[in-house]
């Protein structure tokens, strides 16, 4: 009989033992397989977070091109002086090294359709052919010159309507070099690589190129790595890579696996002494966590784990909460980083009053919405000369002037103000029909000619045309189309009065 009981023990104990370690396994696998997606889908939507905003840097800085291009390209003094007559003087008072010093391009070449060259100043070697589209129209991209990357833009020289066409080609360009690098770490607050064949630049030299899968990213060494491929002539040429460091992923995967093995063994010493006690003291904080990590994986980190204790599972549990807590800490900054990157690219440079980008939004806005509007187009009389005679600078300062004039006497909510391009401005006015924005733009044109923007003798006023939403057209381009066409009107009658 003592034999027999102590057989059954014996088995009871294995029994027992082989059961709780069967449990703890599995628990272990549940929670590791749990934990592993949600930290992989967390790298994930961090790199894609981090590919997304070194991919919308990259095509603010395209949209700075092309808005610089398509100002000096669709300008008949270039056409008739820079393509016409070559005035070696205006080329570099207008194009280089006036663009280079303003705009920090450095590859500016003015040339005609036969590739003679017009202007080049000292511009990076390109093949221009391949630079440029046959029939006139804007192109850009990435151009592998040696081991300088550069982002480009080129267009065919028209006059100010866009009509006619000087048989010439403009291309800017900028070279993707660490300074510019630099200034995109410190919107995303991530190192940034730049590897081209026999060529890296780095925000920090302590990283390296990291090879990296299909899936575009890895986590090494404590950073998420993103690569973004550079494509030319259909082929990859270069790589942006982003590194974020996220030490605190490998901190808490480490103390997770340290923490298991704590709770294994526990959980075994506690089955021996007490497998009732085990069961409600390991298995209910498991279900807890294992319901956290759930919410995890749905995008959910505030939540209440509740755990209390000092024990391995409580440690565990508020090492979930600490990573929660900074994840919600790294969307909140990369919102913020987001935001702030918004709101200068819905930012005129020179004005400091929304530009163009914004007003198109806001317009699609409005229509979206059903609500009146007028959009008053108009264009500074004179001001060519201003630029001519006093220089690009004073003419800048004249752009900055006018533009807090206007600010100034449109004060109500419902009237906007944008830079349109040069010296264009578009004015939108919510609730307004086509009567009232006249009476509007009547007044400001009447004090306008009233202000002294200039102690030199030159004259400054502007012509405007006014279009009507729904009753001028039903959208943006309609109704620029058509208060563009009055505004001309309106500045060719000035001309034929004085003629």
């Amino acid at each position: 009989m003592k034999g027999f009981k102590s057989a059954m023990k014996r088995k009871i104990f294995i029994i027992l033992i082989l059961t709780l370690t069967g449990f703890s396994v599995f628990i272990v696998y549940i929670i590791l397989s749990n934990l592993t997606t949600v930290l992989q889908d967390s790298i994930s939507a961090r790199a894609i977070r981090s590919r997304e905003g070194l991919s919308y840097l990259i095509a603010q800085e395209k949209a700075r091109l092309l808005t610089t291009l398509t100002d000096y390209a669709y300008w008949t003094d270039m056409g008739e002086m820079g393509v016409k007559k070559q005035d070696k003087k205006w080329l570099k008072e207008n194009l280089d090294p006036w663009i280079r010093r303003t705009f920090g391009y450095e590859l500016i070449i003015l040339l005609k359709s036969n590739g003679e060259i017009i202007s080049k100043g000292v511009s990076p070697d390109v093949p221009v052919r391949e630079l440029i589209s046959t029939d006139g129209k804007t192109k850009d991209g990435f151009y592998l010159s040696g081991d300088r990357l550069i982002l480009y833009s080129s267009s065919g020289i028209f006059d100010n309507s866009g009509e006619t066409f000087y048989n010439a080609y403009l291309i800017l360009g900028k070279v993707i070099d660490e300074k510019l690098l630099a200034s995109w770490k410190n919107i995303i607050q991530a190192d940034i690589l730049l590897s081209i064949p026999n060529k890296v630049y780095t925000t920090n030299p302590n990283i390296k190129e990291t090879k990296v899968g299909s899936e575009g990213y890895k986590y090494h060494s404590g950073y998420i790595v993103t690569k973004i491929p550079v494509t030319e002539r259909n082929q990859e040429s270069a790589n942006f890579y982003v590194y974020r460091y996220d030490g605190a992923l490998n901190n808490i995967y480490k103390a997770f696996l340290i923490t298991t093995f704590l709770s294994i063994f526990l959980a075994l010493l506690v089955a021996i002494i007490l497998a009732r006690f085990f069961i409600i003291k390991i298995f209910a904080p498991l279900d807890s966590l294992k319901k956290c990590l759930e919410d995890f994986k749905e995008g959910l980190y505030k939540t209440d784990i509740n755990i209390k204790g000092n024990d391995e599972i409580a440690s565990l549990a508020k090492s979930f909460e600490e990573m929660a807590s900074k994840i919600m800490e790294r969307e909140s900054a990369l919102e913020v980083a987001k935001l702030q990157a918004q709101e200068l690219s819905y930012k005129d440079d020179l004005t400091n009053i929304p530009n163009r980008r914004y007003m198109e939004e806001y317009v699609a806005k409005l229509i979206n919405l059903g609500k009146e509007f007028s959009i008053i187009f108009l264009d500074l009389d004179g001001f060519k000369r201003v630029n001519d005679v006093l220089g690009h600078q004073r003419g800048d300062e004249l752009l900055h002037n006018i533009a807090k004039w206007f600010k100034r006497h449109l004060r109500e909510e419902d009237m906007v103000v944008t830079r349109y391009g040069g010296d264009e401005f578009c004015l939108i006015l919510v609730g307004t029909d086509k009567e009232r924005a006249d009476k509007v733009i009547q007044r400001l044109h009447q004090n306008f000619h009233d202000e002294d923007f200039f102690e030199e003798e030159i004259p400054i006023s502007f012509s405007y045309g006014i279009a009507t939403y729904p009753s001028d057209g039903n959208n943006i381009y309609e109704l620029l189309n058509l208060a563009d066409r009055k505004m001309y009107e309106m500045k060719s009658g000035k001309k034929k009065s004085l003629d």
